[in-house]
């Protein structure tokens, strides 16, 4: 299927390369409004030029779109996309307004095409291994995250859009992510226009509590998942070659010990076998783009409806933390 890729900065770069490397995608062209990075990309790729977005849409050798564009570009360029009947894969969020998304989904449906947004964590090994090993930890007490790092700022959206929507998506498809309370502290940086950190914290209907930790202001990049069992707990580091840290010691939720059994509790705290599991799976991007073609192929798989929903919701949620901030 011969596609179009729309933006070719840092992440248009990684899914040019993935397209590339498909077995079920064609680059047939790259466009950027900086022409400039449209002659860097002919460097690495053979493919035609086009002198505008609407030329792209209007040929019809191009059957898909890969949207990599600021957020706030998403929903105009999806749905312009859609109304030619291309399918669209659009990178996080989907756009910035659910009722936005919403109209997305629906035309969507109505040109039947398939749309794809690319909450790229969730085609992560370690995500998939923690999604099929979620029942080892026993009730979740916590999910403590972190995703901070230096510089990065954006100018569509504040750093709770930029990097919480990935924690967000990941704990929605572990665990859920129905909110009871929501908390949020979220500052902008001198007189920069979006908030650049943001402390979250959410009490899930559930009873799991949520602490989120986002930055641009740190000196050192961390993304950093910890999620506390009654049986056992587990650290998520995507930063680490090892990725995956089981602990064998989960959280202590009884109210009273015998100075034996407490003695007792302190020390398996302390020898408690650590192990890392193995991962299987391609990377993250490349199960990505494997997911919107099997959306292409199966465009009323209820798989896609799922999807949908949780797009939606992650979207929603946004949108409720956003009133939130003090």
């Amino acid at each position: 299927m011969q596609v179009a890729v729309i933006g070719y900065g840092y992440w248009g770069r990684n899914i040019a390369k993935a397209i590339v490397d498909s077995d079920f995608f064609c680059l047939r062209t790259i466009f950027d409004c900086d022409f400039k990075q449209v002659l860097e990309a002919q460097k690495l790729y053979d493919f035609v030029i086009y002198q505008s977005y609407d030329d792209i849409l209007q040929d019809d050798r191009i059957e898909a779109v890969f949207i990599v564009t600021p957020p706030h570009t998403h929903f105009d360029l999806s749905k312009k996309a859609l109304e030619f009947s291309k399918h669209v894969f659009v990178e996080k969020p989907l756009c910035t307004n659910s009722l936005h998304a919403q109209k997305l989904y629906h035309l969507a449906q109505e040109k039947k095409c398939a749309l794809h947004c690319d909450h790229i964590f969730l085609y992560a090994p370690p995500v998939i291994w923690l999604k099929q090993n979620m029942d080892i930890l026993g009730n979740i007490v916590y999910i403590n995250a972190r995703r901070i790092n230096l510089g990065l700022f954006q100018n569509s959206v504040d750093v709770i859009w930029d990097l919480a929507i990935h924690d967000l998506s990941i704990i929605d498809y572990l665990i859920g992510l129905e909110i009871k309370n929501v908390e949020v502290f979220a500052r902008k940086y001198q007189d920069y226009p979006n908030n650049a950190l943001a402390n979250i914290n959410l009490e899930l209907q559930n009873g799991v509590i949520v602490t989120i930790s986002v930055s641009w202001l740190s000196p050192i990049k961390i993304r950093e998942m910890i999620i506390g069992g009654e049986k056992k707990s587990v650290i998520y580091d995507e930063t680490k070659k090892d990725k995956i840290i089981l602990f064998d010691s989960g959280v202590v939720v009884r109210d009273y010990f015998s100075p034996a059994n407490l003695y007792q509790k302190m020390v398996e705290y302390k020898t408690g076998a650590i192990s890392n599991p193995a991962l299987q799976g391609k990377m993250a991007l490349n199960q990505s783009l494997d997911a919107f073609a099997f959306k292409i192929k199966n465009l009323t798989h209820v798989q896609n409806i799922l999807d949908q929903k949780h797009v939606m919701r992650i979207i929603e949620v946004l949108e409720k933390i956003s009133t939130s901030k003090i």
